[in-house]
C-alpha cells in the first residue's frame, strides 16, 4: 500500500542546451580522430547509423580547432584528455547552462526555495552546481540541500521521489540536474563505449515542485534496484574520463522486469496499464525505446515524443526525462502519465503523474 503524503505538484520546468550543435555527419567526422585504429573507424561507422539521432549539443565542440583543443587526435593523444582536464572544463561550463535552465523561473519562485537537489554523473568536483545557483539566483544559501551524484539517466526522477517524501514540510523544491556528456568522450575500440559516445550530449534542465495546486500532480514514485544484474550498467572514474559499461544483455534485463515494476506501482494507486493514458521513457537508445515499447504492449507511437528528443537532443542523461516531461506539458494532453528512467545498478525509477487540461 503506498503511504499518505502531502500533495505534490509540478510548477514549472526550465531547459538549456549548448548553443554549439552538431549533425550526425559532423560528429562523425570528429569522432574519427579519436578511433585509434582503422578497425575501430569501421566501427564508428557502423554503430552511428543505428542510433536514432541526428543532431545533439555539446559543449566540447567550444573548445576545438585550437591550441586549447580539449580533444586532439588519437596519435598526440592516445588515450584523450585526462580526467582533471575534464573535471575543470565542466566547472568552466557548467554554470552558464545551469542559469539558462532557470532563467525561466521568476526570481519570486526562486527565493521562496526551501528545498534543492542537484544531479548530476558527469560531475567529480565540489562545490558543484549549487555555486552558480546560490552566486547568481534568489534561492537562499539556508535550503535544505541535496545531490544526487552518479545515479546516471534515472536521478532526476530519483530527485522527485526525494522530494515527494518532504513536500508540505519544507516550502518550494527546486530539483536541478546537470549533464557534460561531451567531455567524457572515450578514445576506444570498445563497442558499448563507442556507443555512449554517440548517443549522449549535454544539457540542463530544472523544476519546481511544491504542495501548491497546478496542472501535473505527482500521484506515486518507485525505484526497483536489480542488483543481480548491477554490471550489466557501470559508469565509473577512469584515469582518462568517466566510462561507461553497456551489456549486450541489458535489453532483455529490462524486458524481464520491467511490467512487472510498472504493475506494481500502478497497483498499489489501485490502477492497471490500462488506466495509463501517456508513457515517457528516457531513450537511452532506440533499442532500449523498442524493447520497452514491446514489453509493455505500447500502443503505436506511445514513445513519440521520447524519441523525437532523442532525435533533435540525443541521450543527455539525468536531464532528459525532464525535456521529454517539459515537451509533453506543452502540449494539450492531459490524463495520467508513467514516466520512466534507468539508471547504473541497474536501477528503474517511474513516476506516475495525473495531469488535467489547461484551464
Amino acid at each position: 500500500m503506498s503511504e499518505d503524503r502531502p500533495a505534490c505538484y509540478i510548477q514549472r520546468i526550465g531547459t538549456a542546451v549548448p548553443e554549439q550543435a552538431i549533425e550526425t555527419a559532423e560528429a562523425l567526422r570528429l569522432l574519427r580522430e579519436g578511433c585509434p585504429t582503422r578497425r575501430s573507424e569501421k566501427l564508428l561507422e557502423r554503430i552511428i547509423r543505428l542510433t536514432g539521432v541526428e543532431r545533439r549539443h555539446l559543449a566540447a565542440l567550444a573548445w576545438q580547432g585550437g591550441p586549447n583543443s580539449l580533444y586532439r587526435p588519437s596519435r598526440e593523444q592516445p588515450r584523450g584528455p585526462g580526467m582533471g582536464a575534464r573535471t575543470a572544463m565542466f566547472d568552466q561550463v557548467a554554470g552558464a547552462l545551469v542559469l539558462r535552465a532557470l532563467s525561466a523561473f521568476p526570481a519570486g519562485e526562486l527565493a521562496e526555495v526551501r528545498t534543492l537537489v542537484t544531479a548530476s554523473c558527469t560531475h567529480a568536483s565540489s562545490p558543484g552546481l549549487e555555486r552558480p545557483i546560490f552566486s547568481h539566483t534568489p534561492v537562499p544559501a539556508s535550503v535544505d540541500r541535496w545531490n544526487l551524484g552518479f545515479m546516471g539517466c534515472s536521478a532526476a526522477l530519483a530527485a522527485v521521489r526525494l522530494v515527494r517524501r518532504m513536500t508540505g514540510q519544507a516550502g518550494p523544491s527546486l530539483i536541478l540536474a546537470c549533464e557534460l556528456s561531451s567531455l567524457h568522450f572515450q578514445y576506444t575500440e570498445k563497442i558499448d563505449q563507442m556507443t555512449a559516445n554517440l548517443l549522449f550530449s549535454d544539457g540542463a534542465a530544472a523544476m519546481l515542485l511544491s504542495s501548491r495546486p497546478a496542472r501535473a500532480r505527482v500521484v506515486a514514485c518507485r525505484s526497483l534496484g536489480l542488483p543481480a544484474a548491477a554490471e550489466q550498467m557501470v559508469w565509473f572514474a577512469g584515469d582518462h574520463g568517466l566510462e561507461l559499461i553497456l551489456s549486450q544483455e541489458l535489453p532483455a534485463t529490462l524486458a524481464a522486469h520491467l511490467p512487472a515494476a510498472v504493475e506494481t506501482l500502478l497497483s498499489e494507486s489501485k490502477l492497471g496499464f490500462r488506466d495509463v493514458d501517456h508513457w515517457l521513457v528516457h531513450p537511452g537508445g532506440p533499442q532500449i525505446l523498442d524493447v520497452v515499447d514491446k514489453c509493455l504492449g505500447l500502443k503505436d507511437d506511445a514513445l513519440r515524443l521520447s524519441r523525437e528528443v532523442l532525435r533533435t537532443h540525443g541521450n543527455m542523461s539525468s536531464p532528459t526525462i525532464l525535456f521529454i516531461l517539459d515537451a509533453f506539458l506543452k502540449t494539450s494532453a492531459a490524463g495520467r502519465v508513467m514516466a520512466i528512467a534507468f539508471g547504473p545498478g541497474l536501477t528503474i525509477e517511474m513516476m506516475l503523474l495525473e495531469v488535467r487540461t489547461e484551464r
